[in-house]
């Protein structure tokens, strides 16, 4: 079996989160770099700065050169998508799917990040196996099927799907949920569960949080989430906790869907 590590590039790009931004300019200029991730502790990280937003914070920094540590423009970060170094082949590509910047960070048993996964170096091992099952069966292999109906499912569900870690952050949430927020696609990562509610029930949904994760499961309810505009949308959702390869609650998984189906359908993408 095929694991994160053993896909994995060792050497991580990372970046302390009170480096200044000239000197991460220069960090990036003299290791040619595509992204690196922002660190306050071998297991904290604060997210990944890109080429395209460290130009912004740039930007930003001359306008106010007070501002000097990369901390400061938390704000223009990607959130950091982890992954246990022991996770299969199949899991490691579910997550890149589904992460911004079709990347994530491999993380051993203390969780200190120790290599990262791009989208690039999952691609060898799609025409290996093809080739190998084109010699055979002729046909695509089941662990590759299982992957495409993942991806589809997750992606194109008319169920709204988010998953929140034990930190009550966005790490994964799919189309029509940004959509039915009124979200562009991607704007959710890295945001708080807190983001999706209205603040008088906001209270309530951090304790259902805990009783998830502690429990495994919650029972159906109705209730209302935030729309980008303010508005909200009456919902009915239903959460369960998620758990790791070794049984360890990581977070939840939550399925919703507006209560106005007249609303849903026009959510929908027409193509």
């Amino acid at each position: 079996m095929t694991t994160a590590q053993q896909i994995m590039h060792d050497a991580t790009p990372v970046l302390s989160f009170d480096t200044t931004v000239p000197e991460a300019v220069e960090y990036f200029a003299k290791h040619k770099l595509e992204f690196a991730a922002v660190q306050a502790s071998a297991d904290r990280f604060h997210g990944v700065i890109t080429e395209g937003s460290l130009m912004r914070i740039y930007l930003r920094h001359k306008s106010h050169p007070e501002k000097d540590s990369l901390i400061l423009y938390r704000d223009l970060f990607e959130p950091a998508q982890l992954i246990n170094k022991d996770e299969p082949f199949s899991e490691v590509v579910k997550k890149i799917v589904t992460a911004v910047g079709h990347r994530v960070f491999v993380i051993d048993e203390r969780s200190a990040v120790i290599g990262y996964i791009k989208a690039r170096d999952i691609l060898p091992f799609f025409i290996d196996t093809k080739a190998a099952q084109s010699s055979t069966t002729g046909g695509i292999s089941p662990d590759h099927s299982e992957l495409y109906l993942y991806e589809n499912f997750f992606t194109q569900s008319p169920f709204m799907m988010h998953s929140i870690n034990r930190q009550g952050e966005i790490q994964m949430a799919n189309e029509i949920l940004h959509r039915v927020l009124g979200h562009t696609y991607g704007d959710l990562l890295g945001k708080t569960v807190l983001d999706l509610y209205p603040k008088d029930v906001q209270q309530k949904v951090a304790e259902s949080l805990v009783q998830i994760i502690d429990r495994g499961f919650h029972k159906v309810v109705t209730g209302q989430m935030l729309h980008h505009s303010g508005k909200l949308i009456e919902v009915e959702m239903v959460s369960r906790a998620l758990l790791d390869q070794n049984g360890e609650t990581i977070g939840t998984i939550t399925v919703s869907r507006p209560l106005d189906m007249k609303y849903l359908l026009e959510c929908l993408p027409h193509t």
